[in-house]
């Protein structure tokens, strides 16, 4: 039996579309000497490909993924985005703005400059900032008819336009980003791991230099044996002790296992059930009089988990990690904390805000304890709320349809602007009443993600048949023209950052990379400061960076 594949791919849309992503998901995350060009990237380069060679895309495909992609994206920022305005909003907004108006002052002037169609120049912006929502921006600004085309270009060739400019710029657009965060500290004469220490310091943060992985808490057997410093102390004195965190789960005594209160005092003989962390038990090691390695099973058999919980309870917000007493009352243990996506350090210094995700490890119904007093065990919610997440975006789509009208001039936020308010209406709602609208990480992880391919295939696949022309023809001044948007945002928000916000150096580069939505870079500025710390600057910007650059693709598509 023969089969004609580009006759069945060419008859299968469906096949191309997951043989895309596929094939693109695998490509970007190939890690070439510690470089990965990442999903979205690995994704558009074989759409292209495959563009070239004369298969279509699908756009109802690309408009199911646009949808669910920027509301996805406003769920995930409404739980912080409103905290963020009362905390240290006005210099995050400030920043993220810095960005976003120096990005569309300067395609505005290489647009004049170059005589370039508005529809390129967004593809161009969306491109050299890697920034999928600034693409979705200008993408919707035609679909709902409020982008002013220029004379005999229609609304399909704009759209191509607007992916061409992307898929052109995007690549040289994430490395450049990447290699500038990454040598910029250097040309400057920065020590950002200097720099990073001191912040760390001053807001007092202690960052510990062993993987996240040798802090996670195990349960060991011990003998209390004479001349043991744990004799005559209690439970409480021991798990109050700063240089030796841990938590005794089980005592057995003689051949009964004891409900040990906090003020029973230890005895020879005594055999105890610590957890602690594999540091912890290495010194425990050393004590003497301590004796270690006891294997009883009906001493070790106690009930230890971990499951993560969403920070919403104001007994827990804008709280350091260390005032909930985790080790101390609930002999449990923080191993780590998510922002916004984004790992922090879990040490006692901490600052936990509304929506961060704290994995817990302890007793079973201690943990239960501790987490009523932080916020809502995830591990509980195991299906999506359908109802409203569809509503919600449904309401997105019909805020997106209402304009204003100022004489002739209609004005309205679009389908992209809607969805992005509702997902942040519904995310920060959702932080109240953990009840409602329940969508659990990894369900919107895989709705964003899947969404985001959805919508980069139709892109790939719309470029590719006009990519090579466009190259030979625009190519050089496209690539000048992204560079130039590439370069200012970065050089403005770093001087603003510095003389007019006052920021530390780490944490000013993390929110420049936050505010151009950029997670790979990210990793280069904390792989360079040797610290978690310029996460705090990311966390901040981008929830900002994503409202703010979804309107930034709209307003150069009316210009």
């Amino acid at each position: 039996m023969e089969v004609d594949v580009y006759a069945l791919f060419k008859s299968t849309p469906a096949l191309v579309v997951f043989v895309v992503i596929g094939l693109g998901y695998f490509l970007g995350k190939l890690n070439l000497r510690g470089f990965e060009l990442g999903p979205t990237g690995g994704v558009l380069l074989v759409g292209l490909l495959f563009g070239h060679f004369g298969f279509e895309g699908v756009p109802l495909v690309g408009v199911i993924g646009f949808t669910i992609f920027i509301y996805s994206v406003g769920l995930q920022a409404g739980p912080r985005f409103f905290n963020v305005l009362r905390e240290d909003g006005v210099k995050y907004i400030s920043l993220a703005l810095i960005v976003a108006v120096s990005s569309v002052l300067m395609l505005w002037m290489l647009n004049t400059l170059f005589r370039l169609d508005n529809s390129l120049g967004a593809g161009i912006l969306a491109g050299a900032l890697t920034s999928t929502p600034t693409l979705v921006g200008a993408q919707n600004a035609i679909d709902v008819g409020i982008a002013r085309l220029a004379e005999g270009i229609t609304a399909e060739e704009a759209l191509q336009n607007i992916s061409i400019g992307y898929a052109i710029t995007y690549v040289f657009g994430t490395v450049g980003l990447i290699l500038i965060v990454k040598f910029a500290p250097t040309i400057l004469r920065v020590d950002l791991a200097k720099e990073a220490k001191r912040y760390a310091k001053e807001k007092g943060y202690q960052e510990s230099d062993k993987r996240s992985t040798d802090r996670l808490p195990i349960v060991r057997g011990y003998e209390i044996e004479e001349g043991a410093d744990f004799l005559g102390k209690s439970r409480a004195e021991l798990e109050a002790r700063r240089d030796l965190m841990m938590a005794v789960l089980r005592l057995k005594r003689g051949s009964k296992i004891v409900k040990l209160a906090p003020a029973d005092q230890l005895a020879v003989g005594d055999q105890l059930a610590i957890m602690a962390s594999p540091d912890v038990h290495a010194t425990l090691r050393e004590h003497p009089g301590l004796k270690m390695g006891i294997l009883d099973p009906e001493l070790l058999q106690s009930s230890v988990t971990s499951a993560d919980v969403i920070v919403t309870k104001d007994t827990a917000v804008g709280r350091p990690i260390s005032d909930l007493r985790a080790p101390e009352e609930y002999g449990c243990f923080v191993t780590h904390v998510r922002r916004t996506q984004v790992q922090l350090s879990a040490e006692g210094s901490t600052m936990l805000q509304k929506g961060d995700v704290v994995t817990l490890a302890g007793n079973t119904e201690q943990l239960e304890d501790l987490a009523d007093l932080i916020g809502e065990i995830e591990r509980d919610v195991v299906e999506t709320d359908l109802v409203s997440f569809a509503l919600g975006i449904a309401g997105g789509l019909m805020i997106g349809q209402i304009s204003f009208k100022f004489g002739a001039i209609a004005v309205g936020i679009g389908s992209a602007g809607g969805l992005l308010l509702m997902g942040i209406l519904m995310g920060f709602l959702r932080s109240l009443s953990p009840t409602f609208g329940r969508v659990p990480p990894a369900a919107r992880f895989v709705l964003m993600e899947l969404g985001l391919m959805f919508f980069m295939v139709n892109v790939g696949l719309t470029a590719g048949g006009g990519v090579v022309d466009a190259l030979l023809e625009v190519g050089p001044v496209v690539i000048i023209s992204g560079i130039a948007i590439l370069i200012t945002p970065l050089v403005l928000g770093y001087l603003f950052g510095i003389f007019v916000l006052k920021l530390n150096p780490a944490v000013l580069l993390g929110a420049l990379t936050g505010a151009m939505t950029s997670t790979p870079a990210l990793t280069a500025v904390q792989e360079a400061a040797k610290s978690s710390m310029p996460a705090l600057g990311y966390a901040g910007t981008y929830a900002f960076a994503n409202v703010l650059l979804t309107v930034a693709g709209t307003i150069i598509m009316t210009l």
